[in-house]
């Protein structure tokens, strides 16, 4: 565009920059200007060439637009009329040009959203508006062809048969973003008028890296030239015309100061979604932010950045440092993520409760077949179990196969993390709600390592000594003892068969949670219990129940309220290290099944039990029975004190992790992974424990 100019415009060369953001709304409906895909290799490892992307963009013209990608091929074939938001037109392919750091292009379109989706387009809006259109972004859902990269460790689309969507997702993998909101009446051109300067408008557009989203800029430019001024310039005109120049110069440094401050706000806003995206420890996140807030930087540094705390948390995790396995993914707000979706119908898939205020109602996956299908994209397992968005080497198939691509950001998690998650929620559901009534005559306590526990036991003092007039005090002392035990390791590995996921076999998944968290409560319980029915050698190198000395606590009697009175006066005659007695009384009656019903009778009748006299039953509600089917021995009955009168049973758990815990080993190429196609779960539960005092303890029989 040229104008005319004075001669006082043409005295000297003037550059002014400003920056004019382009949104105009529509009355008549809702357009906006997105790029659908970028090429190279995305996040969940598919990498598009150039033809690829040619394909996408002639097969995508009409194409609808869903909220949020279907979960399965049958989803996807029965798509509800209620989920379709929009549709494509206007699309093109944008080659790369030398300034941008990727070597391919990308595919641009016009995405019509209608009024129906109202709630999407304010979305949308106030995305933009605040300058974070990243908080959503576009996934194309396609029929395609790949083949496994060895070099790159990616799998390169081949051929794409079919554009089945392209859909509006929280976290898109393949950098499809939105970049500005179009005028859907009338495209007219932005015009600008500066002080009555002719004004040029240049359409810049910013690069993008790793699918990060494009933010649409219009850079208007002024420039005035001339060589020198005219001779015959007055003495008033040179005056103007330095001031001009002197405002013109603020008016330069006042931009530069606002191009430094909106690269800074750039950096800012780069730094904070990264780091939303990254599934790094907030310890971590917290370090990184500390660092590069406040400066501009290249987003390589932070990535590179990015990478090594990953790198650092795999090795820790490897090096058994880091304990445990989970998905996390940070939101936005209320927004629910994809891999939140996908991870949900894993935990319904288990009979889990569903967070449905939250999530709404997610359908649990109705086959492991279509789990594996759903997250991976690969539905005949092609490239093995593990198949996940950080691949090691995979041979490449004889011929590619043909399968849905899905470019919404839920493999970065493995379908063997999301299986396990909540396999290790099922798991702990089923071992809290299995009978652990030990734990009422017990105490539990956390230990830090597998050391040798130590639990000192101190004296206990006399009556105390009559002091004369003017005569001193008596020294006493405290006598002591230690119990001690060595927390052990207990565990077993468990696998999940290539054949099992092809044969569809879920039941056989689904149940081994359940059987594990028995096992691991049944294996507890027995050790709890076993103190009881072995009568161990204890702290004092005596065992447990002896008849008389040095302990007196085991009787001879069948269950009964004369052999349980007699218990309760062994108790209550128990003494301290000085020898005074200390009047316990017991709180629980554990019995084995085999006495389950006597000791129902003997603790809740309101007469002695088989008495002609009808006299009361003084054990009536005394003690509470405990029914422990670990108990061996049919006869033997039990009588404990409440542990916090006096010391009984002490069980230690290694860290404080009460519960068992489930790890997970899925790396293709080290391990049973690689050498019989398995994936292998394995449970861990880390304890151990120690008569502390045996005077709170009483055996019948």
């Amino acid at each position: 565009m040229t104008l005319v100019s004075s001669p006082l415009q043409e005295a000297q060369a003037i550059s002014l920059t400003g920056q004019i953001i382009e949104q105009i709304e529509s009355t008549d409906g809702h357009e906006v200007r997105v790029t659908v895909i970028q090429g190279g290799r995305s996040k969940n490892g598919y990498a598009y060439d150039d033809a690829a992307l040619h394909t996408i963009a002639s097969l995508l013209d009409g194409a609808q637009a869903y909220a949020d990608h279907a979960r399965s091929d049958v989803d996807q074939v029965n798509r509800s009329v209620r989920d379709v938001v929009g549709f494509y037109h206007d699309v093109h392919y944008v080659p790369s040009s030398a300034s941008q750091s990727v070597s391919v292009g990308r595919v641009d379109a016009s995405l019509h959203i209608f009024e129906a989706a109202d709630w999407l387009w304010s979305l949308i809006k106030e995305a933009c508006a605040l300058g974070r259109p990243e908080l959503i972004g576009l996934s194309v859902d396609i029929l395609g062809q790949w083949q496994v990269n060895e070099q790159t460790q990616s799998r390169d689309v081949t051929s794409v048969l079919q554009v089945n969507s392209c859909d509006i997702v929280t976290r898109p993998s393949a950098g499809g973003a939105f970049r500005r909101i179009l005028h859907a009446d009338t495209q007219t051109a932005p015009r600008a008028v500066l002080d009555d300067h002719p004004a040029t408008f240049v359409t810049h557009t910013s690069s993008t890296q790793g699918g990060s989203p494009l933010m649409s800029d219009t850079i208007m430019t002024e420039q005035l030239t001339a060589s020198t001024l005219p001779p015959t310039t007055s003495p008033l005109e040179g005056a103007r015309l330095l001031e001009q120049q002197q405002q013109l110069e603020q008016q330069r440094l006042e931009m530069e100061r606002l191009l430094e401050d909106a690269r800074l706000q750039k950096a800012a806003l780069t730094l904070e979604r990264r780091l939303q995206e990254s599934i790094i420890p907030d310890a971590l996140k917290s370090q990184l932010r500390q660092r590069f807030q406040g400066r501009v930087f290249e987003e390589r540094e932070l990535e590179a950045e990015l990478n090594s705390s990953q790198q650092l948390l795999a090795q820790l995790t490897r090096d058994g440092v880091i304990r445990g396995h989970g998905h996390e993914k940070a939101t936005v707000g209320q927004m629910v993520t994809e891999a939140e979706k996908v991870q949900a119908a894993f935990d319904a898939m288990f009979d889990l409760t569903i967070d449905t205020a939250r999530l709404g109602n997610i359908r649990g996956f109705v086959s492991i077949h279509e789990a594996y299908a759903r997250v991976t994209g690969d539905a005949v397992l092609h490239a093995g179990i593990s198949h996940s968005s950080h691949l090691g080497p995979i041979h490449v198939a004889e011929s590619a196969p043909i399968g849905r691509i899905s470019e919404a950001d839920t493999t970065t998690a493995s379908f063997s993390y999301l299986l396990g998650t909540s396999m290790n929620k099922r798991l702990l559901k089923d071992y809290q709600a299995w009978p652990a009534e030990w734990q009422k005559f017990v105490t539990i306590a956390p230990i830090r390592d597998f050391k040798q526990q130590s639990r000192v036991r101190l004296g206990a003092f006399g009556s105390l000594s009559v002091v004369a007039e003017d005569m001193p005090y008596s020294a006493v002392t405290l006598t002591d003892s230690a119990a001690t035990y060595v927390p052990q390791k207990r565990g077993n590995l468990v696998t999940i068969s290539r054949e099992t996921i092809l044969n569809d076999d879920l039941q056989a998944i689904r149940q081994i949670p359940t059987k594990l968290a028995v096992a691991a409560a049944y294996t507890l319980a027995e050790f709890v219990y076993s103190f009881l029915s072995t009568n161990p050698l204890i702290y004092d190198s005596s065992n447990l129940f002896t008849s008389g000395a040095p302990h007196t606590n085991l009787g001879t009697g069948a269950l009964s309220t004369t052999a349980m009175q007699s218990g309760i006066t062994a108790m209550r005659e128990q003494t301290n290290y000085a020898g005074k007695r200390l009047g316990l009384r017991p709180r629980y009656l554990v019995v084995p099944p085999e006495l389950e019903w006597t000791s129902m009778v003997v603790t809740k009748s309101a007469g002695v039990p088989g008495s002609p006299n009808n006299d009361i039953n003084p054990m009536l509600g005394y003690v509470t029975p405990i029914i422990s089917p670990q108990l061996s021995s049919p006869s033997q009955w039990f009588l404990v004190g409440d542990p916090r009168e006096v010391d009984t049973i002490e069980v230690g758990f290694v860290g404080g992790q009460v519960n068992p815990s489930l790890f997970i080993q899925d790396q293709p190429v080290v391990g049973l992974n690689f050498t019989q196609d398995v994936i292998s779960y394995k449970i861990r539960h880390e304890y151990g424990g120690a008569v502390v005092d045996y005077r709170g303890l009483y055996r019948g029989i």
